[in-house]
């Protein structure tokens, strides 16, 4: 037995151990007294046969009914005895019954309650409940027939209750501490103890074991029909009641591509907490994604889903209209994407963020840069868990990006729009567990390779760069259809053809090259030497401008500078690419804006304030003074903080500046002398000889497409003039609004509410309208400008390419830049090498920009997902009609308890074979379906173990994933079936599956959150910085403040944390804020980010459950 008096259940030193040792060689022994909190009857199973021959064997197990006694007493009633009784006792059988559901799947624990409930029934063993008072302590006594100071006895008492893992029998052991005693002293007091409490306690029947057992699976026979039923009515929920369908509304054509999007989407939301809808523009996106925030209502809840609608702000009535015609406008929210901020702060019109459920992201693409606080506030709502858990589980919010160019300039809009529905470094993505460390590297070559200090871009290597993205990332988390795709799938094919759907064929670009004569070329090279140069762009590098004791309030100010001054440099040759009338009006706001600089410099009070927008308000005439006091009045502080004198700065600042405009004022005199203009002359020329042609253009509409508003405004004058015509119109984001209406009656094919008009013939925009709108009544369409962004084009394209085009043929033209402005910015092939990008990620049905373009093919769809859904339908059709035709059994085989299982005959018809068992697990990180067949095959010796004398241990079973509707045929049952018994070796195929099961469920947890060495530089520092305001915070609540952010960085959650907590530092290390300011700001974060209210519904218990099982003989 060992001199020890402690035990700890380590492997060697087990109170299992103890007792068994003292039940082998005690003198006497007689009787066997246990008081525990709870009783397990596995624990009693583990010892029962080592019990056997003695005279007396009670258990007495305390019974917590503090909050029996408390709801009483709130009330001031009097609680009755037998009250007390009735509930205790139901109280212990709900402890039974939990303990039969989850205890392990084996035969012992089985055998445990019917051997207890025998040994009740012939008096070998008593039992009793104690209710009178909660009852917490835990004491075991083995004893003589008669106790005295002369006989052996002993008691052990400690935090071990009566069950396996309190006798240590569980691994890994849980840590007890247990003591045991034999002085005769102890042992007399404790006996006592144990006489007037059994005195008290209430008997445990056999009866009562019997009634506890019928309401586990132990006391259930259910046929395979009934199991059947029973994994139906689980697996849909309460979907059942309700009318679930993909029913499109009259006024919309029903077509299987768009419905079969549905059933792989929604899959991929439920998987992932989010996807992209990214087919190719003109497919019907909103009308998909809104059939599949339909679906989630009707799954999750008809009563408890919220959705919230993040839009362009041009796009609000076409979502609420589409919302209202699919009967889901009452679940809804919409908010602008440029108004998110709307939904913070108490004051507001929405929700919670916590009781929306479902987000639908349009033009998701918006959203790509992480700097903005645009993303911020979208990437707060999108990780904002859900408070109100309905049938489809998860805390985590659902998130749909609609788009058709996730892509724009880099593989860091992709990475930036997953961090909407992923972690950074504890995502859900096969193979993909941490983003951050897949796409570090790939955005870094990415980076380098479009260098511009390389001569020539290496396509080849960009698009290997997105094939691996595609391969590892895409397509697991993209619905993505090309219209070659569906025309290449014959159902589709037949279903458009017979629905009178016809795609247009899109002809490849047609690029247009205009010359300068000599004299204009000779100016251009000037102008392009004066831009790319010897212009300084000053008003631009103030910052950098500023001596050292100044310029330490910015970080780093010679890289912003820098940057900003390159920006404007790149769209100052672009816009003398668009239109000299643009160059022109920009040269003019360029000089103005600099002349606002030196005129502070005169005032000696020069303004630095980005966020003030300080030449805007030149512009508009206000005074210096009024500017310096919206500062204050914005800013808080003193003027001191953003105003400064001239002896801020480095002298080289003010020659800097009148060195622009003397460069600007001697530009401005050539340009404006300047009357030519071969582009225009080359664009009316191909407008009057095919662009209007009725062979081209049978309906005369013609969309135009610019990215400045001045050469809108340009072009509209001079092709009236020119052309003779007043029928054109132009579109900017001043006049939009108002003219919107008289753009969809002029170039939408069926506008809603009148009939199509033709007051207008040729539109002129900006990108304004180059998102959310149809004008596909015209069939050709001009860039007369290169976006920077090239997938801008796809966009501007999709207005005319879509469903139900009038014309049979697209016509794309473009204006490519000039060799001597391309010379400077290498437009060409910075669009080209995107493009190609974009296709190697994509894929894509139509070239683009130029015929240079390899267009790429693949599946990011599964068109078979389609039968899918309609099996599933049939499944639940099935399932509601069992619930009209029965509704008691119904609600009986509902109630089945868990590890309800049943015999079954094995088929000799392709069905499961001899010894097959089907198991359903789950728990609250995820449920699967297996089938477990006894593994016949030799096991496999690992490549160079085939020497003699080596052995590998064979795996009993192979245990199988099913998908639900796999599951769902192999466990269908006709209702005549009968049940078979089951025999013993059925325990060994479901725990096998409930072990794979748990094995899974571990790896997934263990591969979530990565080691410190996986995190970059920023995280580090934010996570150090945390640390040390945890050790040295002040505030009471300051600990867990940290530890709260402290999971929120190391997990990658928040994008926009880190950055903060390091701006946070620098400022405490400028000594600009105090340590106090420090632990608000902390407290600041935490009700930014943290949400902390209860959560309902799916909860952490990471413990597994078997459902259902089924074994075929």
């Amino acid at each position: 037995m060992g001199d020890s008096k402690f035990f700890t259940n380590d492997l060697t030193n087990t109170l299992f151990d103890k007792f068994s040792g003292i039940l082998a060689e005690m003198r006497g022994l007689h009787s066997f007294h246990a008081v525990a909190g709870y009783f397990r009857s596995s624990g009693y199973y583990a010892i029962r046969e080592k019990l056997q021959g003695l005279g007396k064997i009670q258990i007495l197990v305390g019974i917590n009914i503090d909050d029996i006694f408390h709801r009483y007493n709130k009330s001031m009633m009097f609680l009755p005895g037998d009250k007390v009784y009735r509930q205790a006792r139901e109280r212990f059988q709900n402890d039974f019954v939990e303990d039969i559901r989850d205890a392990g799947y084996y035969r012992q624990i089985e055998e445990g309650v019917a051997l207890l409930a025998d040994d009740l029934r012939t008096g070998k063993v008593e039992m009793k409940i104690h209710a009178t008072k909660d009852l917490h302590a835990k004491f075991y006594l083995f004893l003589p027939e008669k106790h005295t100071p002369h006989s052996d006895g002993w008691v052990i008492m400690g935090s071990s209750n009566f069950s396996e893992s309190g006798l240590g029998l569980t691994q890994p052991p849980r840590y007890e501490l247990n003591v045991a005693m034999k002085d005769f002293d102890d042992v007399a007091f404790c006996k006592a103890e144990f006489e007037k409490l059994w005195k008290e306690g209430l008997p445990v029947t056999p009866d009562d074991i019997e009634r506890f057992e019928a309401k586990t699976h132990l006391g259930q026979a259910p046929t395979p029909y009934e199991i059947y039923m029973k994994l139906l009515i689980d697996y849909f929920g309460d979907q059942i009641e309700d009318d679930f369908s993909l029913d499109v509304p009259e006024g919309f054509m029903d077509l299987k591509y768009q419905r079969d999007a549905v059933g792989q989407g929604y899959q991929m939301l439920k998987r992932y907490n989010g996807y992209f809808l990214a087919d190719v523009v003109g497919l019907g996106k909103t009308v998909i994604a809104t059939m599949t925030a339909r679906r989630f209502v009707e799954e999750n809840s008809l009563h408890s889903s919220r959705i919230l609608v993040v839009h362009p702000p041009k796009l609000l009535d076409n979502w609420r209209s589409t919302f209202e015609t699919f009967g889901i406008l009452k679940y809804a929210d919409f908010v602008s994407c440029g108004n998110l901020e709307k939904l913070f702060g108490e004051k507001t019109d929405y929700l919670p963020l916590e009781e929306y459920d479902l987000i639908v992201v349009d033009e998701a693409h918006r959203f790509r840069s992480d700097m903005s606080n645009m993303y911020d506030n979208l990437q707060r709502v999108c990780k904002t868990d859900r408070i109100r858990i309905g049938r489809v589980g998860g805390v985590h919010k659902l998130v749909m990006l609609v788009s058709a160019t996730p892509l724009n300039i880099s593989p860091r809009d992709l990475y930036n729009l997953l961090l909407l529905f992923q972690d950074k470094r504890s995502g859900s993505i096969e193979g993909v567990p941490n983003l951050q460390n897949y796409f570090a590297p790939r955005i870094g070559l990415y980076t380098k390779l479009m260098s511009p200090t390389n001569k020539v871009i290496d396509i080849e290597a960009i698009k290997t760069i997105y094939e691996q993205i595609r391969r590892d990332v895409i397509d697991k988390v993209t619905v993505r259809r090309t219209r070659e795709n569906i025309l290449n799938y014959a159902e589709y094919r037949d279903d458009l053809k017979k629905q009178g759907v016809v795609f247009p064929k899109i002809e490849k670009p047609r690029g247009l090259v205009y010359y300068l004569p000599e004299k204009l070329k000779v100016l251009f090279n000037a102008s392009m030497d004066v831009l790319t140069e010897r212009l300084k762009y000053a008003r631009y590098k103030a910052i950098e401008s500023l001596t050292p004791a100044f310029a330490a309030r910015y970080a780093n100010a010679p890289q912003i500078s820098a940057a900003l001054a390159g920006i404007y440099r790149v769209h100052m040759v672009k816009r003398l690419e668009s239109s000299f009338e643009a160059f022109r009006r920009s040269l003019h706001n360029l000089r103005r804006n600099t002349q606002g600089m030196v005129d502070m410099w005169e005032a000696d009070k020069i303004v630095i304030a980005p966020d003030l927008k300080v030449k805007e308000l030149q512009d508009k005439g206000f005074e210096l003074d009024d500017i310096i006091d919206k500062g204050i009045e914005k800013f808080g502080g003193s003027k001191e903080d953003f105003v400064y004198r001239r002896d801020a700065f480095y002298p080289w600042f003010i020659d800097d500046l009148k060195s622009d405009i003397a460069l600007l004022d001697a530009l401005l005199d050539e340009w404006e002398r300047v009357t030519e203009d071969p582009k225009l002359d080359k664009f009316v020329e191909e407008i009057e000889t095919r662009m209007l042609a009725p062979g081209e253009n049978p309906t005369g509409k013609l969309v135009i497409f610019s990215e400045s508003k001045d050469t809108v405004h340009y072009l509209e004058r001079a092709l009236k003039e020119r052309l003779g015509r007043s029928d054109i119109l132009s579109a900017t984001s001043d006049s939009r609004k108002k003219l919107f209406e008289t753009i969809l009656a002029n170039f939408k094919p069926r506008p809603k509410g009148c009939k199509p008009k033709d007051d207008f013939n040729i539109l002129i925009s900006t990108d304004v309208l180059a998102e959310g709108v149809d004008l596909h009544r015209a069939n050709v369409i001009v860039h007369y400008d290169s976006p920077w962004n090239p997938t801008r084009l796809m966009q501007r394209n999709g207005r005319v390419n879509r469903i139900g085009s009038v014309a049979d043929t697209i016509y794309n033209y473009l204006f490519y830049p000039s060799a001597e402005g391309d010379a400077e910015i290498r437009l060409y092939r910075n669009i080209l090498a995107k493009l190609q990008g974009f296709h190697s990620a994509y894929g894509g049905d139509s070239q683009i920009f130029s015929r240079e373009e390899v267009l790429c093919s693949f599946e990011l769809f599964n068109p078979n997902i389609g039968d899918d859904v309609d099996k599933m339908l049939q499944y639940l059709d099935e399932v509601r009609r069992f619930r009209k035709a029965h509704p008691a059994d119904f609600e009986r085989v509902r109630n089945l308890p868990v590890k309800s299982r049943t015999g079954r005959c094995a088929s000799r018809t392709g069905g499961p074979k001899k010894d097959t068992a089907l198991v359903y697990v789950r728990s609250a990180y995820k449920q699967e379906f297996y089938k477990v067949e006894p593994n016949d095959a030799p096991p496999a010796k690992p490549a160079g173990m085939d020497r003699p004398g080596f052995t590998v241990q064979k795996e009993r079973f192979t245990v199988a994933p099913l998908g639900f509707l796999e599951a769902a045929a192999l466990f269908r049952a006709a209702p005549d079936e009968k049940p078979l018994p089951l025999p013993e070796r059925h325990y060994q195929s479901v725990s096998a599956a409930q072990r794979r099961f748990d094995k899974d469920v571990t790896d997934m947890l263990d591969d979530a959150v990565p080691s410190s060495s996986e995190q970059d530089k920023t995280t580090k520092t934010a996570e150090r910085f945390l640390k040390w305001i945890w050790r040295s915070g002040q505030h009471p609540a300051t600990k867990e403040h940290c530890e709260i952010l402290g999971h929120y960085v190391e997990a990658g959650t928040f994008t926009k944390l880190s950055r903060e907590l390091n701006r946070l530092e620098r400022r405490y290390r400028r000594s600009e804020i105090g340590f106090e300011e420090v632990e608000k700001a902390i407290r600041a974060f935490v009700i930014r980010y943290h949400k902390s209210e209860k959560r309902s519904g799916a909860g952490s218990d990471p413990r597994s459950c078997v459902v259902l099982a089924e074994y075929f003989e």
